[in-house]
Protein backbone atom coordinates (compact mmCIF):
# COMPACT_ATOMS: atom_id res chain seq x y z
CA UNK A 1 0.00 0.00 0.00
CA UNK A 2 2.78 2.47 0.95
CA UNK A 3 4.68 1.69 -2.26
CA UNK A 4 1.69 2.46 -4.46
CA UNK A 5 1.11 5.79 -2.69
CA UNK A 6 4.78 6.65 -3.11
CA UNK A 7 4.68 5.68 -6.80
CA UNK A 8 1.51 7.74 -7.33
CA UNK A 9 3.18 10.73 -5.67
CA UNK A 10 6.27 10.35 -7.84
CA UNK A 11 4.14 10.05 -10.97
CA UNK A 12 2.27 13.23 -10.00
CA UNK A 13 5.54 15.10 -9.51
CA UNK A 14 6.88 13.84 -12.84
CA UNK A 15 3.63 14.78 -14.60
CA UNK A 16 3.75 18.22 -12.97
CA UNK A 17 7.32 18.78 -14.24
CA UNK A 18 6.44 17.49 -17.71
CA UNK A 19 3.43 19.80 -17.98
CA UNK A 20 5.53 22.75 -16.88
CA UNK A 21 8.29 21.84 -19.34
CA UNK A 22 5.69 21.70 -22.13
CA UNK A 23 4.40 25.11 -21.07
CA UNK A 24 7.89 26.64 -21.05
CA UNK A 25 8.65 25.08 -24.43
CA UNK A 26 5.46 26.49 -25.94
CA UNK A 27 6.20 29.88 -24.39
CA UNK A 28 9.75 29.97 -25.78
CA UNK A 29 8.55 28.91 -29.25
CA UNK A 30 5.83 31.57 -29.20
CA UNK A 31 8.31 34.29 -28.23
CA UNK A 32 10.76 33.03 -30.88
CA UNK A 33 8.10 33.21 -33.62
CA UNK A 34 6.81 36.63 -32.50
CA UNK A 35 10.32 38.04 -32.34
CA UNK A 36 10.88 36.99 -35.94
CA UNK A 37 8.08 39.37 -36.92
CA UNK A 38 9.94 42.37 -35.49
CA UNK A 39 12.06 44.50 -37.85
CA UNK A 40 15.82 44.09 -37.52
CA UNK A 41 18.66 46.48 -38.34
CA UNK A 42 20.65 43.52 -39.75
CA UNK A 43 19.30 40.16 -40.95
CA UNK A 44 21.33 38.30 -38.34
CA UNK A 45 20.51 40.56 -35.41
CA UNK A 46 17.86 39.48 -32.91
CA UNK A 47 17.56 40.22 -29.22
CA UNK A 48 16.84 36.58 -28.43
CA UNK A 49 13.91 37.15 -26.09
CA UNK A 50 13.02 33.44 -26.08
CA UNK A 51 16.35 32.86 -24.37
CA UNK A 52 14.87 34.43 -21.23
CA UNK A 53 12.89 31.21 -20.78
CA UNK A 54 15.98 29.06 -21.38
CA UNK A 55 18.05 31.10 -18.93
CA UNK A 56 15.42 30.87 -16.20
CA UNK A 57 15.16 27.09 -16.66
CA UNK A 58 18.93 26.72 -16.57
CA UNK A 59 19.18 28.67 -13.31
CA UNK A 60 16.03 27.46 -11.55
CA UNK A 61 15.60 23.92 -12.91
CA UNK A 62 18.39 22.08 -14.68
CA UNK A 63 20.51 21.82 -17.80
CA UNK A 64 18.39 19.09 -19.38
CA UNK A 65 15.17 21.12 -19.22
CA UNK A 66 16.92 24.19 -20.62
CA UNK A 67 18.40 22.06 -23.40
CA UNK A 68 14.99 20.59 -24.32
CA UNK A 69 13.46 24.05 -24.58
CA UNK A 70 16.44 25.49 -26.51
CA UNK A 71 16.39 22.66 -29.05
CA UNK A 72 12.60 22.73 -29.40
CA UNK A 73 12.45 26.49 -29.88
CA UNK A 74 15.17 26.29 -32.52
CA UNK A 75 13.63 23.53 -34.61
CA UNK A 76 9.89 24.02 -34.00
CA UNK A 77 10.30 27.80 -34.09
CA UNK A 78 12.28 27.36 -37.31
CA UNK A 79 9.44 25.30 -38.72
CA UNK A 80 6.90 28.03 -37.95
CA UNK A 81 9.12 30.79 -39.34
CA UNK A 82 10.05 28.84 -42.45
CA UNK A 83 13.76 28.66 -41.62
CA UNK A 84 14.03 25.06 -40.38
CA UNK A 85 15.73 23.85 -43.59
CA UNK A 86 18.00 26.88 -43.89
CA UNK A 87 21.49 27.45 -42.48
CA UNK A 88 19.85 29.78 -39.96
CA UNK A 89 18.63 26.78 -37.97
CA UNK A 90 22.12 25.28 -37.81
CA UNK A 91 23.56 28.63 -36.70
CA UNK A 92 20.87 28.97 -34.04
CA UNK A 93 21.30 25.38 -32.85
CA UNK A 94 25.09 25.61 -32.60
CA UNK A 95 24.90 28.98 -30.88
CA UNK A 96 22.28 27.73 -28.43
CA UNK A 97 24.38 24.71 -27.44
CA UNK A 98 27.48 26.85 -26.95
CA UNK A 99 25.50 29.41 -24.93
CA UNK A 100 24.01 26.73 -22.69
CA UNK A 101 27.39 25.18 -21.98
CA UNK A 102 29.05 28.53 -21.26
CA UNK A 103 26.18 29.63 -19.03
CA UNK A 104 26.31 26.33 -17.13
CA UNK A 105 30.04 26.82 -16.56
CA UNK A 106 29.37 30.34 -15.26
CA UNK A 107 26.57 29.10 -12.99
CA UNK A 108 28.74 26.34 -11.53
CA UNK A 109 31.77 28.58 -11.20
CA UNK A 110 33.10 29.40 -7.74
CA UNK A 111 32.62 33.05 -8.69
CA UNK A 112 29.05 34.21 -8.05
CA UNK A 113 28.06 35.68 -11.42
CA UNK A 114 24.83 37.63 -11.61
CA UNK A 115 21.97 36.54 -13.86
CA UNK A 116 22.88 39.40 -16.19
CA UNK A 117 26.55 38.32 -16.24
CA UNK A 118 25.57 34.74 -17.02
CA UNK A 119 23.25 35.96 -19.77
CA UNK A 120 25.94 38.17 -21.33
CA UNK A 121 28.39 35.23 -21.35
CA UNK A 122 25.79 33.05 -23.05
CA UNK A 123 24.87 35.69 -25.62
CA UNK A 124 28.49 36.35 -26.55
CA UNK A 125 29.17 32.61 -26.81
CA UNK A 126 26.06 32.20 -28.97
CA UNK A 127 27.08 34.92 -31.42
CA UNK A 128 30.75 33.94 -31.63
CA UNK A 129 29.78 30.32 -32.26
CA UNK A 130 27.48 31.45 -35.04
CA UNK A 131 30.36 33.42 -36.55
CA UNK A 132 32.57 30.32 -36.51
CA UNK A 133 29.82 28.20 -38.11
CA UNK A 134 29.32 30.84 -40.83
CA UNK A 135 33.08 30.74 -41.49
CA UNK A 136 33.10 26.95 -41.71
CA UNK A 137 29.98 26.62 -43.86
CA UNK A 138 29.37 29.71 -45.95
CA UNK A 139 32.10 32.30 -46.04
CA UNK A 140 35.45 30.63 -46.52
CA UNK A 141 37.36 33.84 -45.77
CA UNK A 142 38.88 34.80 -42.44
CA UNK A 143 37.70 38.35 -43.09
CA UNK A 144 34.35 37.26 -41.58
CA UNK A 145 36.07 37.57 -38.22
CA UNK A 146 36.21 41.35 -38.68
CA UNK A 147 32.67 41.14 -37.33
CA UNK A 148 33.94 39.79 -33.99
CA UNK A 149 33.91 43.15 -32.15
CA UNK A 150 30.37 43.85 -33.42
CA UNK A 151 29.23 40.38 -32.33
CA UNK A 152 30.74 40.83 -28.88
CA UNK A 153 29.06 44.23 -28.52
CA UNK A 154 25.74 42.77 -29.71
CA UNK A 155 26.16 39.90 -27.24
CA UNK A 156 26.75 42.31 -24.39
CA UNK A 157 23.68 44.38 -25.26
CA UNK A 158 21.32 41.47 -25.94
CA UNK A 159 22.69 39.54 -22.95
CA UNK A 160 21.99 42.53 -20.71
CA UNK A 161 18.42 42.75 -22.01
CA UNK A 162 17.63 39.04 -21.64
CA UNK A 163 19.44 38.81 -18.30
CA UNK A 164 17.59 41.84 -16.96
CA UNK A 165 14.24 40.37 -18.05
CA UNK A 166 15.08 36.95 -16.61
CA UNK A 167 16.12 38.54 -13.31
CA UNK A 168 12.91 40.59 -13.11
CA UNK A 169 10.76 37.53 -13.86
CA UNK A 170 12.59 35.36 -11.32
CA UNK A 171 12.28 38.06 -8.65
CA UNK A 172 8.57 38.36 -9.36
CA UNK A 173 7.91 34.63 -8.94
CA UNK A 174 10.10 33.87 -5.91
Amino acid sequence: MEDSKLQTGLNNIENFRLIHLAFFTALAISIYVLENLLPRPFPFMKIGLSNVVVLILLIKWNFRSALVVAVAKTFIGGFFTGTVLSPTTLFSFGGSLAALIVMLVFIRSKIAFSVIGISIAGAVAHLLTQLVIVRLMLIKENSIFYLTPLMILMGIVTGMVTGFLAKKIMNRFK
